[in-house]
């Protein structure tokens, strides 16, 4: 390392941890640091930084209104730091302790709909849509009630039509174990019409181009869909949709156990996490199946609201 400039060492931190992961979560990681930090620090050797300099750096993000941005680049920084202390360029962390200085973060509930009528007309909504990419985006949003990172970042070769079998890696998931997500009759039939739209070899999804090549779209594009269906986001979030599933199925007396191994919870349970992996597999097809034809009998119901309240899962 020639200079313990901060950006050289924030910058060698990046290539050798953030790139390990999601690419596209390593690129809002510099960004925050190229817009936030390195006006302020990033000529400055990191022997002279102090907790002073960043507080004014969070400060002024908090002033913004984005609290959990200011916990995030605190966070980057703090790392960055640990990074210094390993490679024996400091010996202490400014940014240790001011998690303490910033506005906590307040958790809000994710607003999600979990009425059955009420999920009908959302999933009749997103059918009237324009034929394209985000209408398919949507729809496999609700099949596999995934996190919408997840399905941001679906490549082809994750996806065995074949086998009817979606199989994430660890590297992109929230519990950093791989996951399984099988593939309903109706989430096939929108991958193939997916194909048929797509103008990447690599992802289900492309839309930003990152240094001239093509990246996946960003979350913005279902929080606005979403409000472009007329659905605020105090009304239904994309998280919402995970809620949404575990909501009915649990009412319609699917297994926890089965429903948590499909929401790809984290398990602290070894033991009982390999069984599920292994065990569970078929009960989570079933339920998968289940759960698509149960939104398209929602779906029907709400456009010929007849007997809408006998609407079950079957449940084997």
């Amino acid at each position: 390392m020639a200079q313990a400039l901060f950006r050289n060492v924030a910058r060698e931190w990046w290539e050798k941890f953030m790139l390990r992961g999601s690419a596209e979560h390593a690129y809002y990681s510099w960004r925050r640091l190229e817009v936030d930090v390195m006006p302020d620090l990033g000529h400055k050797a990191l022997n002279k930084i102090d907790a002073p300099m960043i507080l004014a750096i969070l400060r002024r993000i908090e002033a913004r209104g984005t609290i959990e941005g200011a916990h995030k680049v605190n966070g980057h920084i703090s790392q960055i730091m640990r990074y210094g202390i390993a490679c024996g360029l400091i010996f202490s962390n400014p940014a240790r302790d001011l998690t303490w200085a910033l506005t906590p973060k307040s958790p809000k509930p994710r607003p999600a709909i979990t009425d059955p009528r009420e999920v009908g007309k959302l999933m009749a909504a997103i059918e009237r849509m324009r034929p394209g990419v985000k209408r398919c985006a949507m729809k496999l949003l609700a099949l596999t009630f995934v996190r919408s990172g997840e399905l941001r970042q679906a490549e082809w070769s994750e996806i065995s039509l074949d086998t009817a079998a979606w199989r994430i890696p660890a590297a992109k998931m929230k519990i950093h174990r791989p996951h399984i997500v099988s593939l309903s009759r109706q989430a096939l039939e929108v991958l193939r019409e997916l194909r048929d739209l797509n103008r990447s070899e690599r992802w289900l999804f492309p839309a930003m181009r990152l240094h001239g090549e093509l990246r996946p779209m960003t979350g913005d594009v279902f929080r606005n869909t979403l409000q472009g269906l007329g659905y605020s986001k105090k009304v239904m979030c994309p998280h919402g949709f995970r809620a949404m599933a575990a909501t009915l199925l649990s009412e319609q007396g699917w297994q926890s156990e089965v429903i948590e191994r499909q929401l790809a919870h984290a398990d602290r349970n070894q033991v009982r996490a390999a069984y599920q992996r292994s065990e569970l597999l078929a009960d989570r097809r079933t339920m998968m199946q289940s759960w698509a034809d149960f939104l398209d009998q929602l779906r029907l119901n709400s456009q010929h609201p007849i007997a809408s309240a006998n609407v079950t899962i079957s449940v084997n």
